[in-house]
């Protein structure tokens, strides 16, 4: 039964996937098609398997394409990778959300990515290249931070700009501590209790833990009071 419910994820995601491929290679003719049908490749096999385990013979066969053609556009597998996902995420121009509160800004920015099935795809096989690269690989880490962290954090920095411009935030938040933390959560979810994220879980998250965070942090510190000096005696 659970093979035939991850085949049919699988198909799901594969659907999608090529969907978006076949819309993102229209303008470009042929070569861009034929890129646009590697990267995707590269996507459903880290979502099927270990990032170890995809190779370039698998991405070739899934993609209907030769070795040849995908060492003429990249270098190595770890290049093919970072710049495969970080081509699925630049292809989803996905609106911010702006309903006006923080808290409901950011429960909506996650369920929109959860609700997106590309992105989905994209955040599962991230995890597993950095799962990977954080102890066996700094610079495909470093890779992977800069072409898939990078764009999410400047989505979630712009929130709580907005939460300070409208006062909701006495003084700026770090950004990228707070959403550590939230990936922290996502990713002890997932990976090590192995239980899906749903809306419910994500706005007990956001409530209970990232909400308290964020205001204590966007909380001005009173300054102290300064001590009174001690007189100085003048007597001998």
């Amino acid at each position: 039964m659970s093979r035939i419910v991850r085949s049919t994820a699988n198909q799901v995601v594969s659907a999608k996937l090529a969907a978006l491929s076949k819309l993102s290679c229209q303008p470009g003719g042929r070569g861009a098609g034929r890129e646009a049908a590697i990267c995707q490749a590269v996507v459903e096999l880290l979502n099927e398997t270990s990032y170890e385990s995809v190779t370039m013979d698998a991405v070739a066969a899934r993609a209907k394409a030769s070795k040849a053609t995908i060492y003429r556009r990249w270098a190595n597998k770890d290049e093919l990778v970072v710049q495969a996902l970080q081509g699925m995420v630049g292809r989803r121009d996905l609106p911010l959300p702006d309903a006006g509160n923080l808290r409901d800004d950011i429960v909506a920015l996650i369920a929109q990515q959860m609700k997106d099935p590309v992105l989905a795809a994209v955040n599962t096989a991230s995890l597993k290249v950095l799962a990977y690269a954080a102890s066996s690989d700094p610079e495909l880490a470093k890779g992977m931070r800069e072409a898939i962290r990078d764009a999410q954090l400047a989505a979630w920095q712009t929130l709580l700009q907005r939460a300070h411009a409208r006062g909701e935030l006495q003084c700026e938040v770090d950004a990228a501590l707070t959403f550590e933390v939230i990936q922290g959560q996502f990713c002890a979810r997932t990976a090590v209790e192995a239980q899906a994220l749903d809306i419910g879980y994500v706005e007990h998250i956001v409530d209970d833990v990232m909400m308290p965070v964020i205001l204590h942090a966007g909380t001005a510190s009173p300054v102290p009071p300064v001590p009174p000096v001690p007189a100085v005696s003048t007597t001998s």
